[in-house]
């Protein structure tokens, strides 16, 4: 097919839905791909290599996927007669969740650039040869493992009754699993596909004269198209009829149904306003975020959530992030220094430090200096997570002003809390832990810092959180430290206590300070409804 004619079909799909959209209006995917290549092309080659960056841990994420579900396969197969048991039906809602938080997510980065077929190549080739790359190469990955994962559970009564019931504390929208069939079983994508993968060898002088072809990860993206079309197009021709037999029924049958998956007409509008209107203007305002400190002690534990980054892509749960509140160094010293279980317990460690504030600068120094420090935004150091970068010292702006926050506060004397913030600092400059191993130290993800730094141990209580089954693999989502609260609440035992809570109001823009009861109920929000109470 002449480049000219593959371009023409490109965009007809692109622009084309597979059924007519409920109104004329365009798309918020389309409005919000719009605003990305309204960035000058250094700023927006900037973007798509963070954005490939993410497909390829999306793609990781997904291949992962794939081999823990080859690992439980009987499970997949088990007679539909024979009703699954309480642990099978968690294997496979863990899973399941999991598999659609990468699909997504993989979904929202191909929208957002899906219009490169509307830039001109000649005059602007850099945005025209990395807007495909990301297109295309998030529907090979999509459609790859899509498909595979479609053959296996499709047509299994039991299984897509299971993965079609709404399941808030999995993140599981309802219908999650009827829709996920119709975008990636569709003619529409399928014809994408092949339309793609040869304009993607027409492509290859203009990704030359982009200078695309030897950038960072682009190899990896190219080789990642050509495997996952082989995959998908090896299923289609296997068994492509009876996927869309399957599919059809039921795409008949939903008279409400989307042409792009739950991403055309709620996430993507959701996401792509707050990933590209919104970036570096979170809900919670810096005075909320004072008024905030002025109740915080070091050692309270926050749960955070940002609606257009969203980390620990891959595990349920509305909240997606943790983090361990240790103040300034002026707070840490006032709190802990003064303690008298904690001086006695510093004046038998090594070199009998004066405090243990002087314990810590001893034993970290350089991790000191930069506690000690300021972070980009002038303010002090107040926190220490997770986060992509590895374990980090960050400031409040950082993480505390994001879109929802829950501080709660452990139960434990002071002289616990010091042995945390302790193994805190031991932690603090490893690398961030991408597979989730919480059997390894040597990289961590945001809960495992704060799990592993209140662990129980024969010279700490600690706290009691238990690790849950997420895909076959023994973890802590972040909406598991508020499970815990929630089930605890009001007994005498219980392990935490209540804080704070500011609630985010995506509609109106803000965000408001919420009760016990508020922030109690709030891991059982679906992570993708845009619509948070």
């Amino acid at each position: 097919m002449p480049a000219a004619s593959a371009l023409v079909a490109w965009l007809a799909l692109a622009s084309t839905p597979a059924v007519p959209p409920a109104t004329p209006t365009p798309s918020a995917a389309q409005t919000a791909a719009a605003d990305v290549y309204a960035l000058d092309d250094e700023a927006f080659v900037a973007q798509a290599q963070r954005d490939l960056a993410q497909l390829e841990r999306y793609a990781n994420g997904l291949r992962g996927l794939q081999e823990s579900v080859k690992q439980a396969r009987a499970v997949y197969l088990q007679k539909q007669s024979e009703p699954y048991s309480p642990d099978q039906k968690r294997l496979l809602l863990t899973t399941w969740a999991a598999f659609f938080d990468y699909i997504v997510s993989t979904e929202v980065i191909r929208q957002r650039y899906w219009d490169f077929v509307k830039v001109p190549s000649l005059t602007q080739p850099k945005k025209h040869a990395w807007g495909f790359l990301l297109t295309h190469g998030a529907l090979t990955t999509e459609l790859a493992h899509g498909l595979t994962y479609a053959d296996l559970t499709g047509g299994k009564k039991q299984l897509e009754v299971l993965l079609d019931e709404p399941s808030p504390e999995y993140g599981l929208p309802p219908r999650a699993f009827a829709r996920f069939k119709e975008k990636v079983i569709h003619v529409a994508t399928t014809t994408q596909l092949i339309t793609g993968d040869g304009y993607k060898e027409q492509l290859r002088p203009l990704l030359t004269k982009a200078g695309a072809l030897d950038a960072p990860r682009v190899p990896w993206v190219l080789q990642e198209m050509k495997e996952n079309s082989k995959v998908a197009k090896g299923l289609l021709m296997k068994r492509g009829a009876t996927l869309f037999a399957k599919a059809a029924a039921d795409i008949t049958a939903d008279s409400a149904q989307r042409a792009f998956f739950p991403v055309q007409a709620a996430v993507a509008e959701w996401m792509g306003d707050t990933r590209v209107h919104r970036i570096g203007q979170p809900l919670i305002t810096r005075e909320q975020v004072f008024a905030v400190l002025k109740r915080m002690e070091p050692g309270d534990i926050m749960v955070a959530r940002q609606n257009w980054f969203l980390s620990n892509i891959g595990l349920p749960g509305f909240w997606p992030h943790a983090e361990l509140f240790i103040g300034t160094p002026e707070e840490l010293a006032a709190y802990f220094d003064t303690d008298a279980d904690v001086k006695a317990w510093v004046a038998t460690l090594p070199g009998k430090p004066a405090s243990f504030t002087e314990h810590l600068a001893k034993t970290f120094p350089t991790k000191w200096t930069e506690y000690t420090g300021k972070d980009a935004h002038g303010d002090p150091i107040r926190i220490i997570e997770s986060i992509s970068e590895g374990v980090s010292f960050t400031g409040l702006e950082h993480g505390m002003r994001v879109d929802y926050l829950g501080v709660m506060r452990p139960r434990l004397s002071r002289l616990e809390k010091a042995r945390a913030v302790l193994r805190a600092f031991t932690f603090q400059g490893r690398p961030y832990d991408f597979n989730f191993d919480f059997f390894s130290d040597q990289t961590l993800v945001c809960t495992e810092l704060v799990w592993k730094s209140y662990a129980h141990s024969s010279e700490m209580k600690g706290l009691d959180v238990p690790l849950v089954d997420v895909a076959g693999r023994r973890t802590l989502p972040a909406n598991e430290l508020v499970r815990v609260f929630d089930a605890e609440f009001g007994r005498e035992d219980r392990q935490l206590d209540f804080v704070a809570f500011l609630d985010g109001r995506e509609a109106e823009g803000n965000a408001r300070e919420a009760d016990a009861s508020a922030f109690r109920y709030s891991y059982r929000r679906a992570k993708w409804d845009i619509a948070q109470e």
